[in-house]
């Protein structure tokens, strides 16, 4: 592609988005248009984007997304069996069923109830779109005069003649569960429902719950909790972590990973799964908001106690027949042990994942000890410890007292801790630095800056404009005795003129998708007239990588229901398209080790940036075969996604941030660990051969910092 077409196609798009932006305007009349703010982060300033007046209320339908819930089958279908074992009960007994759906959504549970035979249903739903659209889904499937919709929470509900109930209910069904069981405020919802909507005989659908937990050593996980001592390739330190760092209780804030993408190999069960809090929903005891519960057991394995494990189980009948475990494959009861991937052999679902509860401390475990794990629960969530000794304490929620666990997010504090990625910046660094080196790192909120001064360089100056991450900084400094290093806002004409050394660790905490670490660029094309020429830059260059895929589960989160457990969905599927398009990127992050892929093409180069030689502005687009080998032609491949990664150039080796090696046409993609990849969700999964094509646009203004990119299958109708 020639200079002069870039230049084209650059202002085709910035065009084309004109013409979106005029076609807005014309439209003022007819529809109120809103200003909204939102933070570059790239240029790190405010800039104003006009919006439907709508914007918000598309905004919430869209994060609800399709979401893999309702493409729940055991979940569906078990509430269903509940359902229907519940009516018949009450039919058998003598008595009508009236039933109380609790957060009816897009009223599905309604639906299985009127089909089930209950004589009366009333579903709450606050959420005033979602109540509309329910609506309109009862009556595409011949069911809106069997239920009565109302717009209301539940703890809003009147009972009586002129109440939204006539009488109360004598089965309630509801799904107000996360990955924390209770987080969604379960404990207050099925409380009040108890108290005021329901008979005192009334059969809840689910009935009860178990929230199941199992000690654990595991160093991978760990490094998304704690700061490791910076080291090289020879395993010497450089930089240490400050004590205060270290020894940080951390946060409470639940994990939700999904566990079973995890290697056994790489953690140590130092306990059995242990059964913690037991929650009955019938009402037949009461629901306690707050309580701590300490049990004994006997440490199985000798490790070190770093975290915990939590997982959840529903008992959806009085009889206790009918469970929905939401275990990870390794204790999960429907789990094919003797499968070659057991992980596959469950149940897949995102809404309900499993749960990481990092310990306020390490923990040394021996085989056989007795230990006690201390469970403590409030109204929305939960925190552990693990004691060897019995003394009286308060066990607190942690509180992160350091500034780690509140600045940076679990992916940042992972990709810190990644030695492989800073044992190569490190490398470099020693190549690179002299006794009169003066460094300009771009990125405070990693410790490449921090390293260079340890390294012996003359002076080192860093940018960061965040409180946190400077106080971190300074935690940083004292603990290392470095006294050749400025911490400044801004750097201005005096700095930049001695720079000798730019270094800019990729890994921005305002960062999400790859290419918002391109604030390196940014700020070099910023500052590139006040620079010296010739000076070193870490990394020297990125380039941009995309590969068609076909995700095993991912695709769920967004494609459309259609019909769902025999029920008609369309109505629901408009909604949230409609306002997907209005409200969100078709590009999102996902963090795709845990979400199965299989590579369905050959990785492709899209755009190449070197940092030497900065243009205010890139512009490409193209067509890729899927793949050019004669031996695979005319095979037929299922794809539904694009994965798109950064590789950054450090001494002329790669830093990938996707795959982990080369991937291989039709076998799954080891992904970084580190980093969130971009992925595009297709609408459908499309079969394609080897000898179609692939799309790609990419538009980016380093002087603006804004980057566009779209990523689409050449389809041979």
């Amino acid at each position: 592609m020639n200079t002069i077409y870039k230049v084209t196609f650059f202002n085709y798009l910035l065009a084309s988005s004109h013409k979106r932006f005029k076609s807005c305007v014309s439209r003022i009349g007819s529809k109120m248009k809103v200003f909204t703010q939102k933070r570059n982060p790239l240029t790190g300033c405010t800039e104003w984007d006009m919006q439907d007046e709508d914007y918000d209320y598309h905004q919430e339908i869209a994060r609800s997304a399709f979401a893999d819930m309702l493409h729940d089958t055991e979940r569906n279908q078990k509430y269903s069996k509940a359902l229907k074992l519940a009516i018949e009960k009450m039919h058998n007994d003598g008595k009508k069923a009236n039933v109380l759906d609790i957060g009816t959504g897009t009223g599905l549970l309604s639906i299985m109830a009127a089909k089930s035979g209950a004589d009366t249903i009333v579903a709450c739903e606050a959420f005033q779109p979602m109540a509309e659209c329910c609506l309109r889904i009862l009556e595409c499937n011949g069911v809106a005069d069997k239920v009565t919709v109302i717009p209301k929470r539940s703890t809003e509900l009147t009972v009586g003649e002129n109440g939204d109930m006539k009488q109360k209910a004598n089965i309630l069904v509801t799904e107000v569960f996360d990955t924390e069981l209770i987080g969604e405020g379960a404990l207050s919802t099925f409380s009040h429902a108890h108290k005021f909507l329901l008979e005192e005989d009334a059969i809840v659908v689910p009935d009860s719950a178990v929230i199941y937990a199992q000690v654990v050593e595991c160093p991978i996980l760990q490094k998304w909790n704690k700061l490791n001592d910076l080291a090289d390739e020879d395993l010497q330190i450089i930089l240490k972590t400050p004590k205060k760092i270290k020894e940080c209780a951390g946060s409470a804030a639940v994990h939700d990973v999904q566990l079973s993408q995890i290697s056994r190999q790489s953690f140590r069960e130092l306990s059995d799964q242990i059964p913690v809090f037991y929650y009955d929903w019938s009402g037949a005891t009461p629901i306690i908001m707050q309580r701590t519960v300490k049990q004994e057991f006997s440490v199985v394995t000798t490790g070190k106690a770093q975290l915990v494990f939590m997982w959840w189980e529903l008992n959806m009948d009085q009889e206790g027949k009918i469970s929905l475990s939401c275990a990870p494959w390794w204790s999960h009861p429907d789990a094919d042990i003797s499968s070659q991937t057991p992980q596959d052999t469950i149940p897949w679902r995102d809404h309900w994942m499993q749960a990481v509860y990092y310990l306020p401390q390490e923990t040394e475990l021996h085989k056989s000890m007795e230990a006690t794990l201390v469970s403590c629960q409030d109204e929305y969530s939960l925190w552990f410890y693990v004691e060897t000794e019995h003394k009286p304490q308060h066990y607190r929620r942690p509180i992160c007292e350091c500034g780690v666990h509140m600045a940076y997010s679990r992916t940042h504090v992972s990709y810190l801790n990644d030695g492989r990625r800073s044992k190569q910046f490190l490398a470099q660094l020693k190549k690179e630095i002299t006794n009169d080196s003066i460094v300009l790192d771009l990125n405070g909120s990693n410790f490449m800056g921090l390293s260079a001064a340890k390294m012996g360089a003359k002076e080192v100056f860093i940018v960061e404009k965040m409180k946190m991450n400077v106080g971190i900084l300074m935690d940083y400094i004292a603990e290392n005795k470095l006294s050749n290093v400025t911490v400044i806002p801004e750097a201005g004409d005096d700095v930049l003129k001695k720079v000798t050394n730019v270094v800019g660790d990729p890994s921005f905490t305002s960062a999400i998708l790859p290419w918002e670490n391109l604030k390196i660029a940014y700020l070099l094309f910023k500052y590139r007239e006040k620079l010296n020429s010739g000076l070193s830059v870490i990394p020297e260059r990125c380039e941009f990588w995309a590969v068609p895929v076909e995700f095993q589960n991912l695709h769920k989160i967004r494609v459309p229901l259609g019909v769902c457990e025999g029920i008609d969905m369309s109505k629901f599927d408009e909604l949230v398209e409609t306002s997907r398009l209005i409200s969100d990127a078709e590009v999102e992050a996902q963090p795709l080790w845990e979400y199965p892929s299989k590579c369905r093409g050959v990785p492709r180069k899209l755009i190449e940036i070197d940092f030497h030689d900065l243009k205010p502005t890139y512009a490409f687009n193209g067509v890729q075969q899927i793949i050019e080998s004669q031996d695979e032609e005319g095979t037929t491949l299922t794809i539904n996604g694009f994965a798109l990664w950064a590789v950054w150039k450090i001494g002329g080796k790669d830093i990938v941030t996707g795959p982990i090696k080369s991937p291989v046409l039709g076998e799954n993609i080891e992904w970084d660990p580190h980093t969130r990849q971009a992925v595009k969700i297709l609408k459908k999964t499309f079969t394609m051969k080897t000898s179609d094509k692939w799309s790609y646009q990419i538009a980016c203004d380093i002087e603006k910092g804004q980057f566009n990119v779209n990523l689409d299958l050449v389809c041979n109708e």
